[in-house]
């Protein structure tokens, strides 16, 4: 049986604009294999963006089992995520449940994360991991928590431990103080983790740090803008055995070591069957220019993409931005469909892209996928394609930021109902902060 992770809710606390909201998944273990859409809708500059950003940085924490990004990434990475913080608040939680299946059984895990801003950055100053079995009567039990000082594996706090655990757990503490570094998911404490908890406990926080981790794609408005002017194009990659992004630059032929150019050979061939039957007529194609060695030494392979319809033959960059955009994202989509551990967030999905088609996409995933997409989207064609509980709406009240609306009937078009609520109003919150139009010509 292949380990499963999926995210049945998330709480957001003192994020940007964000004081309080959450969002719940219908995930139940019966149907860890269906596919689980959430489309997040609402006026600009309402908390939509900071769902991507929530799990940007969720992605930050889990990570420190594998080998660190290079220093100017990680710099770069880090004042992003220093402006997260509401204004005027001295720390910020994020709160994660997932579902876990996995050898030894079925499980229900809880993480939470509390930072606070310091020069350098984000900092965790409490944390906790507990689970709960998928069975009657069963309650929630603690792994681990990181208190400030104080840690406890267990039901063992610091002074319970012998002197040699106690001395490792405080090391890991103190290294764990690194901006945007996790005390439970540091790679120095997996050890310790190994012999303190139970094999089947110790899986529970493996599957997060690894399986959950290594399916977990966000694609963000930073990455989609270079796209957008034509100067990097950032393939999403979902293969087998791989995962994560290849950046390629549209100016030019580019250049990559032969293994990461092989990988990206197998994302365009795995792309182009399902890009020829959403674009009719469109395939890549490789232009493989000749083999160098590039500056550190390694055998490299300098090459361009070429677009091909029919006969004619052109660089990729020729293309609009939305197919652009379809083509970066094709593999987490394809891994969406495919693969029931994947977990990809997109931030405005709609944006280039033609909404009849994206409707079609939408659907197919919905109706035959395995995965799980959040997106962000401002185009109202969606609406019309997804049901009632895969869709989440803005409010106007930042301490409940999200709500999925009420009253909706079998036979509502949902994109009738929000924009009556956008209109008259009727829901449990006010989801638009209303403008007037005599105002903005007056404005303007």
């Amino acid at each position: 049986m292949n380990n499963i992770v999926k995210v049945k809710a998330f709480n957001i606390h003192h994020i940007k604009n964000v004081k309080y909201g959450k969002i719940s998944i219908p995930v139940s273990f019966e149907e860890l294999h269906q596919s689980n859409l959430v489309g997040l809708y609402g006026q600009n500059g309402s908390g939509k963006t900071t769902v991507v950003d929530a799990f940007s940085l969720l992605k930050v924490l889990i990570s420190g089992w594998i080998p660190k990004k290079k220093v100017s990434e990680s710099l770069k990475l880090r004042e992003k995520h220093k402006e997260l913080l509401s204004f005027g608040q001295p720390n910020a939680m994020l709160e994660f449940d997932f579902v876990v299946q996995n050898t030894f059984g079925e499980y229900f895990v809880n993480y939470f994360v509390e930072f606070s801003l310091g020069e350098d950055g984000l900092f965790v100053t409490q944390e906790r991991m507990s689970y709960k079995e998928n069975e009657k009567n069963k309650k929630q039990k603690l792994l681990i928590k990181k208190d400030h000082e104080d840690v406890q594996i267990r039901r063992k706090s610091l002074s319970m431990f012998n002197e040699d655990t106690r001395v490792k757990l405080k090391v890991v503490n103190q290294l764990s103080k690194e901006p945007e570094t996790s005390f439970i998911f540091h790679k120095d404490v997996k050890g310790l983790l190994k012999e303190q908890l139970e094999p089947f406990e110790f899986d529970l926080v493996r599957c997060l740090a690894e399986e959950f981790n290594r399916d977990l794609h966000i694609v963000n408005n930073e990455s989609i803008g270079l796209l957008m002017t034509k100067m990097i194009m950032p393939f999403s990659i979902h293969l087998e055995k791989k995962r994560g992004a290849i950046p390629y630059d549209l100016d030019a032929p580019a250049l990559l070591p032969e293994v990461l150019f092989h990988t990206l050979c197998d994302v365009i061939e795995q792309s182009n069957e399902v890009l020829k039957a959403i674009i009719p007529g469109l395939e890549i194609k490789i232009h493989e220019i000749n083999k160098e060695t590039n500056d550190e030494g390694e055998p490299s392979v300098r090459f361009e993409f070429l677009s091909k319809r029919g006969d004619v033959e052109l660089p990729l960059r020729t293309e609009s931005e939305g197919i652009l955009k379809i083509i970066s994202i094709l593999s987490v989509l394809i891994a969406t469909y495919n693969n029931p551990n994947a977990c990809v967030v997109v931030d405005e999905i709609d944006a280039g892209v033609f909404e009849f088609l994206l409707g079609e996409l939408l659907e197919i995933i919905k109706e035959g996928g395995q995965g799980q997409l959040i997106f962000t989207s401002h185009n109202l064609r969606i609406l019309e394609v997804l049901t009632p509980k895969d869709l989440w709406f803005t409010t106007a009240n930042e301490n409940n930021r999200y709500i999925q609306l009420k009253g909706i009937k079998k036979m509502n078009n949902m994109r009738d109902v929000y924009l009556r609520a956008i209109q008259l109003g009727g829901q449990e919150e006010e989801i638009y902060q209303q403008t007037k139009t005599f105002q903005i010509k007056r404005a303007f």
